[in-house]
């Protein structure tokens, strides 16, 4: 999938044949502006219906003038709104851009959608209108949307047809390495959980003194943007501000946009993830075949991600938020600010301890660590078998 900053989506690349080429219906723009309209005028009815009753009607006057001016503005804009979107499916594409006061197109080739999906609201299916999703490999999530179309299930066929025709029937796997194989013996497989600053890296530093084969998911992860494939469609999305004058993908212009839009938080995520997760597999194995017992997960999301399904159990590091704080400030400059802004994009701590079966207290003392982690291991153990490589007795 690409992401481009202009360009209209009216006619198809060279060499590439137009099968549809639509706007949302023109309903659609009653069907957005009638709630906050009929807000409107339920809330001028209840000022002036007082006023108009008390021998005031100026001020009845005025509620009324005032919800036909914002409901004509709002009409307005969604008329701008709706001449922005185009919607266009090529024999190799799926198009939609849109964006009133900046242009978006974004597109997803045909061979890497695996899901087209249909949904109807309420309002959609009295105005006799759909909305039509396409989901590209390596992610669940509707990347292009067509939004309150008519003749939906219509349209819905003919991008089936399409996709269908371009892939001989058979959904495309996303673009990375199968996970390896499993082999014989058994490796235990944690992962670590816990919020900004709890410090699982020292908590994962104390299971690595104990022999056990740490995987740094982070690290994984920024190994991955410097692939080719990687950098060149971080190119493609959002253009050379990402690039660094050395060539290689600049993270902090990265996180700059991802933090400040869920959905490029999105995108980014389904582009790496799966790049990660192969290799965690071929890390895990590897582990596995030299003799080891035990594999520790350090991942930044692994809830949000959904790594914790590939570990045995998860471990919860916990810190007051006090010390969290204090950790980030010195080692990242972040204020508390920032740490709340990103924790907003995570899943809540206390849902995170709620999932996790075992629990590490770093509020602080160092010397606590190395017990706490020997406890959790020789329990693990004890629970999942395996540990045979790793670990203290």
């Amino acid at each position: 999938m690409t992401n481009r900053g202009e360009g209209d989506g009216r006619s198809a690349p060279s060499g590439e044949r137009t099968l549809v080429s639509l706007r949302p219906s023109v309903l659609s723009i009653v069907l957005r502006s009638v709630v906050p309209v009929g807000a409107l005028g339920v809330l001028a009815l209840a000022l002036a219906w007082p006023a108009a009753r008390g021998g005031v009607p100026g001020v009845a006057a005025a509620a009324g003038w005032t919800v036909l001016a914002v409901g004509a503005l709002k009409l307005l804009w969604e008329t701008a709104v709706w001449a922005s979107r185009r919607y266009t499916l090529t024999d190799r594409r799926v198009v939609r851009v849109s964006g009133v006061l900046r242009r978006f197109t974004v597109e997803a080739r045909l061979e890497r959608v695996q899901h087209v999906v249909l949904y109807r609201s309420l309002g959609e299916r009295l105005l006799g209108l759909g909305t039509i999703g396409f989901a590209t490999a390596g992610t669940d999530a509707v990347e292009v949307a067509w939004v309150m179309i008519a003749r939906p299930h219509e349209v819905w066929a003919q991008a089936k047809e399409a996709i269908d025709r371009r892939t001989g029937g058979t959904p495309v796997p996303p673009a990375v390495p199968p996970p390896a194989p499993p082999v014989e013996g058994k490796v235990l497989v944690l992962g670590l959980a816990g919020g900004i600053g709890a410090g699982k890296s020292a908590v994962a530093r104390e299971f690595a003194r104990r022999g056990c084969v740490v995987i740094d998911s982070d690290a994984e992860a920024k190994a991955a943007l410097d692939r080719a494939e990687v950098r060149d469609e971080l190119r493609r999305w959002w253009g050379d501000r990402v690039i660094g004058a050395d060539g290689r993908v600049d993270r902090s212009a990265v996180a700059a946009i991802v933090f400040e839009d869920e959905s490029q938080r999105r995108r980014l995520e389904a582009l790496v993830h799966p790049l990660v997760r192969a290799r965690r597999a071929v890390l895990v194995r590897e582990a596995a075949s030299r003799g080891a017992g035990v594999v520790v997960v350090d991942a930044p999301l692994l809830f949000e991600a959904g790594v914790d399904a590939e570990c045995d159990a998860v471990v919860f590091v916990d810190a007051p938020r006090g010390v969290r704080l204090e950790r980030v400030r010195a080692s990242r400059g972040w204020d508390e600010g920032e740490v709340e802004r990103r924790e907003r994009a995570q899943m809540p701590l206390e849902e995170k301890r709620r999932r996790s079966r075992y629990g590490i207290d770093n509020a602080g003392n160092l010397a606590d660590l190395g017990p706490q982690v020997e406890g959790v291991l020789r329990r693990a153990r004890a629970e999942f078998g395996g540990g045979g490589g790793g670990g203290a007795g």
